[in-house]
């Protein structure tokens, strides 16, 4: 069941262990189907106006694209402390956040619009390190790009893996420690996977959304948006993308 927003994108929701969750749809204006597809993972907040936002902005590209709920009923985190008790209950279950997610995909590859064979995953902070433990879960992506994600993973890297992978982080994002990069780079190098790993010097945390500084001055957090970074990492997976679904 769909229900219009003020955003571009529609409202879309579907169960897990019947329970409701209610992710956000995004569709190209171009009507010739069938279109590939990226899902994205949400940052800690849940899903809020910048991740519908980042949505409309994959859909003028030319994708479909759906907002993952991982929390259910469209759920937003009240404030920093809510955000990490949220959080940390999907991360705490790998088994529960992969269903929520199938049950997202599921939906998702039901529009007529969407390619089911071609579908990538972005994620933003939390949706980051989700986004790279569901391709680790095996889930057949065909690429995956995390933005200023942790690299403890509920799910580490494995021989499920097959997904393109692509990690930028702020050099200075307090929130990844440079254990988790070796930890995590000598996983992906264990497995001989296609990857790549961006470290933007002097970038903190939360450096694609221009809400960052608002929320790091009310939550007292490292959060600061760094417009130079945002445009590189845009563009670096406008180019996944493309090079994974062959649409140059």
């Amino acid at each position: 069941m769909k229900n219009k927003t003020e955003l571009q994108g529609l409202n879309i929701s579907y169960e897990f262990n019947d329970k409701e969750y209610v992710g956000y749809l995004s569709l190209p204006d171009d009507p010739v189907a069938p279109k590939p597809g990226v899902m994205l993972c949400p940052e800690f907040w849940g899903i809020t106006n910048y991740i519908k936002w980042r949505a409309d902005e994959y859909a003028a590209l030319g994708y479909a694209a759906m907002v993952v709920d991982f929390y259910g009923n469209g759920k937003k985190a009240t404030d920093a402390e809510h955000a990490t008790e949220l959080s940390e209950k999907v991360k705490s279950d790998p088994e529960m956040a992969k269903g929520i997610f199938m049950a997202a995909l599921d939906a998702f590859h039901r529009e007529s619009i969407v390619d089911a064979s071609k579908t990538a995953a972005v994620g933003y902070c939390f949706g980051g390190a989700m986004a790279l433990s569901m391709a680790n879960a095996g889930i057949p992506l065909k690429a995956v790009m995390a933005f200023h994600s942790k690299l403890e993973l509920p799910i580490m890297p494995n021989d499920k893996l097959t997904a393109k992978v692509v990690v930028a982080n702020g050099a200075d994002d307090p929130f990844v420690s440079d254990e988790s990069v070796e930890q995590w780079t000598n996983a992906m190098d264990a497995i001989d996977v296609n990857y790549e790993y961006v470290t933007y010097p002097g970038v903190k945390h939360a450096y694609t959304n221009k809400n960052a500084d608002a929320k790091a001055e009310k939550y007292d957090l490292p959060l600061d948006y760094d417009e130079n970074a945002d445009k590189d990492s845009w563009s670096r997976v406008q180019d996944l993308l493309a090079e994974v679904f062959s649409v140059r």
